[in-house]
């Protein structure tokens, strides 16, 4: 189940047509706090169960003033899921470890694109959440990138390339979690020719990604 907690009604009425599909992966809930009771065993209190994603507006009004969306923040992380942080006044989206901040309107939009990703594959992709419809192009950009930057601005590139284990794990590592197809792709081609130039590497790369896309 992905929680969603935002104080602002509106946005939940606008929004409402579009995820109204999607009443059995998300839940809309309101954080319950009781004064002078620690802001975990408020939280607690709540019904959170098996929570796949939390899904945070950073500027909530809580009923009670001593309590803030930092405190509140540390109890969802606990969950060990992945935290979105929304808000109007972020531009744009941004990752890090296991969370991310982004745009309200931007969640909003990419939000159905999120839950029926969620829906066909039944695990979590915080990718499909900040990249809406274009997040298998965008992740594949990122990818093209990352093979650049270790693979080719290199300032011993003739040393790496002669390193075929190692290309190899940096392949695998960069598409294990999302690109396993591709990276299985470039492994094949690099097989067959045993010991790669760079520009043999740099055309396999290119080639099966225009596959994929």
């Amino acid at each position: 189940m992905v929680y969603i907690f935002d104080d602002r009604a509106y946005r939940r009425e606008e929004n409402h047509e579009r995820l109204k599909k999607y009443t059995d992966l998300i839940r809309f809930e309101t954080v319950k706090t009781v004064p002078n009771k620690p802001t975990a065993e408020c939280v607690f209190d709540m019904v959170i169960e098996s929570p796949e994603c939390i899904i945070f507006h950073k500027s909530y009004v809580f009923a009670d003033n001593t309590v803030d969306f930092e405190s509140i923040r540390a109890v969802f992380i606990s969950f060990g899921v992945p935290i979105v942080i929304f808000s109007g006044g972020t531009e744009g989206a941004n990752r890090k470890e296991n969370e991310i901040d982004i745009n309200a309107d931007l969640m909003y939009e990419n939000l159905p694109y999120f839950l029926e990703d969620l829906r066909i594959n039944g695990k979590i992709n915080i990718n499909v959440l900040l990249w809406g419809e274009r997040h298998k192009l965008n992740a594949l950009l990122e990818f093209e990138n990352r093979i650049a930057e270790i693979c080719f601005i290199n300032h011993d590139l003739q040393a790496f390339i002669e390193n075929v284990p190692k290309i190899r794990r940096t392949i695998e590592n960069l598409t294990k979690k999302e690109f396993k197809e591709l990276g299985e792709l470039i492994l094949t081609d690099l097989d067959k020719i045993g010991e790669p130039t760079w520009l043999d590497l740099r055309n396999i790369v290119e080639s099966n990604i225009k596959k994929i896309k």
